[in-house]
């Protein structure tokens, strides 16, 4: 089987933040890492959040038994492989301020734009729905996405064409639910966070890991078919 696992970044990293918004909108990722060669790792290993986390564990125990590509998007550089190399930076869709202040630094009106509409542009600008559009073309079994609402609206126009032949999952809360496009919702309400006895911050990658950890090959061969399964292996 093909999978294919979206996660966000993280806040935390592991070296100390040498860039921001304005650094990554303005120079290439490839001058920033010549420049900050010593501040610079993996996407994967970039990011040390909780969520971030668990959803390495989770793909780790899925390349175990399939074959699993693993897309992280990262609010300053778009949309990364997770082997691609990165400098630490901080920016994200989370402080809507600053994303506000990126989108009329490419030339938007914000006065004309709602919060969700600039997180939108910001990520077009990024290419982010485009980039990811891309990928999911290269035609995967399953798909899981696991990401919190400013993350979803930053590609959600690319969750709405999802391929016929995809079996598509992502793990949100109820209030996010609307834009998980043609994924199927698995639930991260509280009452999942109780049941895993986890943090907001930390369960969908929690629920993500748990599903990881249930399935063999033969499960998610099982979830191409029947994508209700997948609430039951997550929690």
């Amino acid at each position: 089987m093909d999978v294919l696992v979206l996660s966000p970044c993280s806040k935390d990293k592991r070296y100390d933040l040498v860039l921001d918004c304005k650094d990554v909108d303005e120079y290439l990722r490839d001058e920033l890492v010549n420049e900050h060669g010593e501040y610079t790792t993996t996407a994967s290993n970039m990011y040390t959040g909780r969520e971030h986390q668990h959803v390495k564990a989770a793909v780790t125990k899925l390349r175990e038994v399939v074959d699993v590509d693993w897309y992280i998007i990262s609010a300053g550089f778009g949309l990364l492989r997770d082997e691609t190399k990165i400098p630490s930076y901080e920016c994200g869709f989370s402080d809507i301020e600053s994303v506000r202040t990126r989108a009329r630094r490419a030339g938007y009106d914000t006065d004309d734009l709602t919060n969700d509409e600039t997180i939108q542009t910001v990520g077009r600008e990024k290419r982010i729905p485009r980039a990811f559009s891309n990928v999911l073309n290269r035609e995967y079994d399953l798909l899981f996405v696991v990401l919190s609402e400013p993350y979803l609206l930053s590609v959600a126009d690319a969750l709405t064409e999802i391929p016929e032949q995809t079996t598509a999952f992502a793990f949100a809360s109820n209030g996010s639910r609307q834009y998980v496009g043609d994924c199927t919702w698995i639930p991260a309400t509280e009452t999942e966070r109780q049941a895993l006895e986890t943090t907001w911050m930390a369960l969908r990658g929690q629920q993500f890991r748990e599903l990881a950890s249930s399935a063999d090959r033969q499960e998610l061969e099982q979830l191409w078919e029947h994508p209700e399964r997948a609430e039951t292996l997550s929690s």
